[in-house]
């Protein structure tokens, strides 16, 4: 008989992992229990047990691509420990002020790059090209510096016993990434 999952179980405790699990780590557990559920090891079991074979290892596999990304591994944290839906609440966290102020300046010049495109206006594209790859250099050192502050709280909230404060940051790093990838894309659709 094929021993199956706790509906109520985290990623965390079905893959036997500490929330600041390291790469190599996740991905040695979940080969590990992937070994065990793979459906192809049930193919000759009766047909209970190879849906269960089956049901496990989408769950695995679902556990394993949450976690092993920051972003929606602390996603997965804040929508288990707090209930929040973050495709219902975007908005809801506003980014930094200076991240704010920094946005409007780089609206503007899109604006302006973008208006420079449609006349053909190469003098302007040419000066404010370097300002907006510029931009999109910073922009994607914040969002990397996001993953490493994740890694941080991960690493936080498995030294804790009360995890208020950490779901706090999460959530806070969580809404700052929306926005940054919005600017992001912005600039890199302008750019093309």
């Amino acid at each position: 008989m094929l021993e199956t999952f706790s509906p109520t179980a985290s990623y965390f405790e079905i893959l036997d992992a500490p929330v600041a699990v390291d790469d190599v780590t996740l991905t040695r557990k979940f080969r590990e229990l992937s070994r065990k559920y793979h459906p192809d090891r049930w193919a000759t079991a009766d047909t209970e047990t190879q849906a269960q074979a089956l049901d496990a290892s989408a769950f695995l596999n679902d556990a394993y691509r949450t976690l092993r990304d920051p972003f929606t591994r602390a996603e997965y944290l804040l929508r288990r420990e707090r209930g929040v839906n973050l495709a219902e609440n975007k908005g809801t966290v506003k980014p930094p002020q200076e991240l704010f102020a920094q946005v409007l300046e780089l609206q503007e010049a899109l604006m302006e790059f973008r208006e420079a495109q449609m006349e053909d206006d190469d003098a302007t594209i040419a000066q404010l090209r370097p300002t907006l790859e510029s931009a999109r250099t910073e922009f994607e050192s914040a969002y990397q510096g996001m993953a490493d502050r994740l890694q941080t709280l991960f690493v936080a909230w498995d030294a804790e016993t009360s995890h208020q404060q950490t779901l706090d940051a999460l959530a806070e790093v969580i809404g700052t990434r929306g926005y940054l990838r919005r600017v992001l894309g912005n600039l890199n659709d302008t750019l093309r």
